[in-house]
């Protein structure tokens, strides 16, 4: 489908190609036409991301207090010091039924609803951010985006049903989200509208659309779009060569064939390069508008994930209960994907902000420390919200008569165009924020 008159286009047009769709990101020389379900035509939306890690964080370092450039940060956040003007700590949040868990599982599985869990069947709540998808979704061509970086944890423990450790999104009260761990079918998720088109790359199909497309752009746009192209070529040729690595899992193969089955698509052997490339993908997601909703599991609760190239010796779960010192260098490392994603979000310019200003960043997990002590859970926010937000505060709800993580998500969910009055075992938003 060619590109159409300036007069006329609209800021869901796509660049087409042969079996290829490519969203635009956003241009400021082009005057998107209004959509139906846009709050504003001449803002860029906002984006509403959560990102996960298990089993919480070192107990005694994960910490923050002051304000501004005062603030400090606790050893466990210092790879987000450049960016603490762009953050909130929020301590002392939780979810009372997770409460009632006795084994990570039954921790996890609400995390994002709330809801009561079934421990003898899977059974919880809707996901926030799988209500924004059903509820507002339909504004871009993908509702959500749900990605991850270990696989699902099956079976049972205690009678306990695992499965609610590996998701954090839920469709249904039955169902889990499927949650993408390959980054070339997440990738696909975004551009390809038909499989197997062989070595074909992504920009190189819809050529013709974007030499039309350049003609009508100012300079600056040019460049902009220059570098977006880039980059899609660059992140396909990532997934392309780690197609021919091994599976990854926190260990290098000491065998002359893998010693568990090698999948059919790519994943890359060493964790940061893969947990760098899943940020990759939600960041061009949110660069594309191919979405406004998405979240990131880096690793589950219960990971059996083994961070050597963060000086760890043991497994995640084991070293999270023992705490040792060298659970802080992991921290640092899940803390260090977070000032990764601000930094490349920062660097997107949309109109006069950039893609940062213009999204809301919930990290959280599970527990405070690993041994199941979800009284008060890890949470940080990060960007701006498109404006609502205000960084480089540490917020106390400790003592405070709604500590709800239910009220935080109203919040959220309003930041990104969902209004309601109630959520999960909430029905006021969280104050202070």
């Amino acid at each position: 489908m060619p590109i159409r008159s300036a007069s006329t286009v609209s800021r869901r047009t796509l660049l087409r190609g042969l079996g290829v769709s490519m969203a635009l990101p956003w241009l400021e020389s082009l005057p998107f036409a209004a959509a139906a379900t846009r709050s504003s035509a001449d803002q860029p939306p906002t984006r509403t991301l959560v990102t996960f890690t298990g089993m919480g964080f070192h107990s005694e370092h994960w910490w923050a207090r002051g304000e501004g450039d005062a603030m400090e940060l606790g050893p466990c956040l210092k790879p987000l010091e450049s960016w603490k003007q762009r953050m909130v700590f929020l301590r002392g949040l939780w979810n009372e039924q997770a409460n009632n868990g006795v084994i990570h599982c039954m921790q996890t599985g609400n995390i994002l609803s709330g809801a009561s869990m079934s421990k003898t069947e899977v059974h919880t709540g809707v996901s926030f951010d799988q209500l924004m998808a059903q509820q507002i979704g339909n504004r871009t061509r993908l509702p959500s985006l749900v990605l991850g970086c270990e696989g699902p944890i099956p079976g049972l423990q205690d009678g306990h049903p695992l499965l609610y450790s590996s998701h954090i999104s839920w469709s249904t009260a039955v169902s889990p989200t499927w949650t993408e761990t390959r980054p070339a079918l997440a990738f696909d998720q975004l551009f390809r509208t038909k499989p197997n088109r062989g070595d074909l790359r992504i920009v190189d199909s819809v050529l013709e659309d974007a030499r039309s497309l350049r003609q009508r752009l100012s300079v600056s746009d040019r460049q902009r779009f220059e570098e977006y192209l880039g980059s899609v070529h660059e992140i396909e040729g990532r997934i392309k060569r780690a197609g021919k690595e091994h599976e990854a899992g926190g260990w290098k193969p000491s065998l002359t064939a893998p010693d568990r089955p090698r999948p059919a698509d790519g994943i890359p052997t060493e964790i940061p390069d893969y947990w760098k490339l899943m940020s990759d993908i939600v960041l061009l997601a949110f660069r594309t508008d191919s979405t406004r909703i998405a979240t990131l599991k880096y690793c589950n609760d219960g990971s059996i994930l083994t961070h050597a190239h963060a000086g760890a010796k043991d497994q995640h779960h084991q070293m999270a209960h023992t705490q040792p010192h060298e659970l802080v260098g992991v921290n640092q490392f899940f803390t260090s994907q977070l000032a990764y994603l601000c930094a490349r979000m920062e660097e997107v310019k949309e109109g006069d902000r950039t893609l940062l200003d213009n999204t809301a960043i919930m990290h959280c997990s599970s527990m405070i420390h690993g041994n199941h002590d979800s009284k008060q859970l890890p949470v940080i926010l990060l960007g701006g919200a498109g404006g609502k937000l205000r960084g480089g505060r540490a917020l106390d709800y400790l003592g405070a008569p709604n500590r709800r993580m239910c009220s935080l998500f109203l919040s959220l969910m309003e930041w990104g165009g969902l209004e309601l009055d109630r959520f999960g075992d909430s029905a006021e938003r969280l104050t202070g924020i």
